[in-house]
């Protein structure tokens, strides 16, 4: 069941990514049906739900266990065990993102009415117009692209609905302010971002609600200059959760998934917190590129040569096509190959170092022990939910 261009891996990873895919085809079905009735006793389920968890995706997983019943055979005979573990989940990650839509769409309803020029980046909007199912891809907050000047009315929205700029206590009953030391290195080194507006969760099913909020696409360590307005005035309209909002331009939101799947990878604020490596995000970017038109492929080669971020690209376009080979085309990826492709094995630029990981990236992606190989450690305070 060769499904990535990473080589021989373990069953449990080749299994995880079999099914990390936006759909099944009868075949693909039918490959894993094969897989599982002949590597299923090799297979340490143990190690395949910690990575499931690990990269975000067993809610997806779920759903493709559970209804294709591919947890079992054509004759019946059960090749997964605790099936319920993955229906439950699946159903559960329903009811926790539609308690989280609810509530977001009082966030989005309050800034309508404060009149804030904005759009919606990342996980809500990938959730209901690119994964087409609310249970699909886990959300936890909601992320506010807007002008800086647009700020304060940001502010003044959230906090009417009971927002406070913190984070949950550590019994996670309350919200408590960021400490001076965090504030102070947010504003001085992350002048692109606010730390984000929380309110304690109403049910079990959510701890807390978040709001971030973001004035440009780029980190202040990459060097690129932006203007809010120009992808603003780009944004395309849309209806999210029942609420009129605007959602970036959709080559603009390839552009930010490279740009996030390149600093997550290299930087070690993402690194120390295991999230470096996700599947799920090199997924996002796959349903952003099946979803682009040729119209669409043009404006971002076009963007990524205006605002000099081709490194960034193709890090991303790279490693996702080594993932999914047969969904993004190695030809277009080999558009943005740089002359020299060292800086793929290499970390820690955007911290200000250079350094070299000593394992491929293939060799990486399942090891949480990887971060015992970091020659460095994370100058930024503050929770790990933010940037």
């Amino acid at each position: 069941m060769e499904t990535t261009a990473l080589g021989a891996l373990r069953p449990e990873h080749e299994l995880l990514l079999a099914l990390s895919r936006p759909e099944l085809t009868i075949e693909k079905q039918q490959e894993i049906r094969a897989f599982l009735a002949a590597h299923g006793t090799e297979i340490g389920w143990g190690e395949f739900l910690d990575q499931a968890c690990r990269h975000q995706m067993l809610p997806l997983i779920g759903r493709h266990l559970s209804r294709l019943r591919l947890t079992h055979s054509d004759a019946g005979k059960p090749l997964v065990p605790y099936r319920w573990i993955y229906s439950d989940v699946y159903e559960g990650s329903r009811r926790r993102n539609q308690v989280l839509a609810d509530e977001y769409a009082r966030v989005l309803r309050a800034l309508n009415a404060a009149g804030v020029r904005y759009l919606i980046r990342k996980g809500p909007v990938l959730g209901e117009h690119y994964y087409h199912d609310l249970a699909a891809r886990r959300i936890s907050n909601i992320d506010v692209f807007l002008r800086r000047s647009d700020y304060p009315r940001l502010q003044e929205a959230v906090t009417g609905l009971g927002y406070r700029m913190g984070e949950l206590d550590a019994t996670g009953s309350s919200i408590v302010p960021f400490d001076r030391r965090t504030e102070l290195y947010w504003k001085v080194n992350l002048t692109n971002t606010s730390l984000p507006y929380a309110r304690v969760g109403d049910r079990d099913l959510v701890e807390s609600y978040l709001v971030s909020s973001m004035f440009s696409l780029f980190q202040p360590m990459l060097g690129i200059r932006d203007d809010a307005d120009d992808f603003l005035d780009r944004s395309m309209p849309i209806s999210l959760y029942g609420v009129p909002a605007r959602m970036l331009h959709p080559a603009d939101q390839i552009l930010d998934a490279c740009i996030q799947i390149h600093l997550r990878a290299t930087l070690f604020y993402y690194i120390e917190s295991g999230k470096d490596l996700l599947v799920r995000n090199f997924l996002d970017l796959v349903h952003l590129l099946l979803a682009a038109n040729p119209e669409t492929l043009d404006d971002l080669r076009a963007r990524v040569a205006r605002f000099g971020c081709g490194a960034s690209a193709y890090y991303s376009l790279v490693h996702t096509w080594q993932l999914y080979p047969d969904l993004v085309p190695e030809k277009f990826v080999d558009e943005f190959r740089p002359a020299d492709t060292a800086y793929l094995n290499e970390y820690g630029a955007f911290d200000g170092g250079r350094f070299t990981w000593k394992r491929t990236f293939a060799e990486r992606l399942f090891d949480p022990r990887r971060i015992d190989e970091v020659a460095a450690c994370s100058k930024v305070p503050g929770p790990r939910s933010v940037v």
